[in-house]
């Protein structure tokens, strides 16, 4: 599946973003000298197009996305028709949501390379990302053209297929993925989404057990699993599924308000422990939104470039969010405003915080960037 996770909800794959403080970064100005370009500007020997794309797929395969990019784009300047660093560039684009370029560069990957199949599932996969699930469903007809023993070009296919409500016709790709794919637990997760939805409840139990004998940690797979269960009425397996579900993910709002509906007859005390529990995990979720609401009354404020109420509301966000899932985001905006109230010191503390969460963030790695180019002048 092109090395992306991908999630029901989404054509083929979804991210979460919190707060976008577009326009921060205006002032700022990306030089190539960042992020190890520096010797092409002392007047040592710049990089080889070779390295530059080892470097870019080291950091890729860290998580390290926006640095990855700025180095492979690098290296598309200096080999514009390699295929391989325009593939690996196209999955980064594809990773950072850029959807847009992503297919721009899987197209000029195919025109280098008609007869790639395989091309034709990576741009299908980024038309799919970004809604076009026609011309997606499209691409993956033209991959099976070319091999129609690519697995993955069934799955998608499937997929895509499902999303558009053809459920008989995303079976029997499913089918065929599962044949030629027996060990792919991709096929058999998504596979149940299509056998929940016309009712094959134990065809779906199959496919999720299959899917956590290869995946044990699958936390999504044993939920689900736990539901279609007790769809069964089969409760003894369902507590089992969501206990170890719990287990691998004790703040899983989700298991832990089945489990407590599940054991209310059964266990009514460990029922109502969890209930407080979810009850507490629903509280840190009113935080999350509480913390999002204020980051936006800051973003507000820094408009008006009223940096001190800004910046207070930001911090006000972070203590009411209290390490949720907006941190890094609340993180990153604190910084970039600090940086332009003049208070370059304390904003590069705080992006250098929000980078060790998200190094896929580009406007703090290029903040970063023009920070320690301006330090470097001092």
């Amino acid at each position: 599946m092109n090395g992306l996770p991908c999630i029901k909800g989404a054509p083929i794959a979804g991210r979460l973003r919190c707060i976008r403080h577009a326009g921060l970064l205006a002032a700022f100005l990306f030089a190539s000298r960042s992020l190890g370009y520096a010797a092409a500007q002392t007047g040592a020997q710049p990089p080889s197009v070779h390295e530059l794309f080892v470097q870019g797929q080291t950091l890729a395969r860290e998580g390290r996305m926006a640095e990855s990019e700025v180095v492979l784009e690098k290296a598309t300047e200096l080999a514009p028709d390699d295929r391989t660093i325009l593939n690996l560039l196209a999955k980064v684009k594809g990773r950072l949501g850029e959807f847009p370029d992503a297919i721009s560069l899987f197209q000029r990957v195919i025109a280098l390379n008609p007869m790639s199949a395989e091309a034709h599932v990576d741009l299908a996969i980024a038309l799919s990302d970004s809604g076009d699930l026609q011309a997606a469903l499209e691409e993956t007809a033209r991959a099976l053209a070319i091999d129609s023993n690519l697995p993955q070009a069934h799955l998608n296919r499937a997929r895509l297929l499902d999303d558009l409500r053809r459920e008989p016709e995303a079976d029997a790709e499913f089918s065929i993925a599962r044949k030629l794919a027996p060990n792919d637990p991709d096929v058999c997760f998504y596979w149940s989404f299509v056998e929940r939805a016309t009712g094959h409840f134990d065809k779906e139990t199959s496919l999720l057990q299959r899917v956590i004998a290869l995946q044990p940690a699958n936390e999504k797979a044993l939920i689900l699993l736990g539901k279609s269960l007790l769809e069964q009425s089969r409760t003894t397996q369902a507590e089992a599924a969501l206990r170890r579900a719990l287990a691998i993910d004790p703040k899983s709002a989700e298991a832990t308000y089945l489990l407590s509906r599940l054991l209310i007859k059964t266990k009514p005390l460990e029922s109502r422990q969890l209930a407080a529990r979810f009850a507490i995990l629903r509280q840190q979720s009113a935080n999350v939104d509480r913390s999002k609401s204020i980051g936006n009354e800051a973003y507000g404020a820094s408009l008006e470039q009223d940096w001190p109420k800004a910046i207070d509301l930001y911090r006000q966000a972070l203590q009411i969010c209290g390490g949720c899932e907006a941190e890094e985001a609340l993180l990153r905006d604190l910084g970039l405003t600090l940086c332009r109230s003049g208070d370059i010191k304390e904003g590069r503390i705080e992006l250098q915080r929000a980078l060790s969460l998200n190094p896929d963030d580009r406007e703090v790695v290029k903040a970063l960037s023009i920070i320690g180019q301006e330090h470097e002048r001092l």
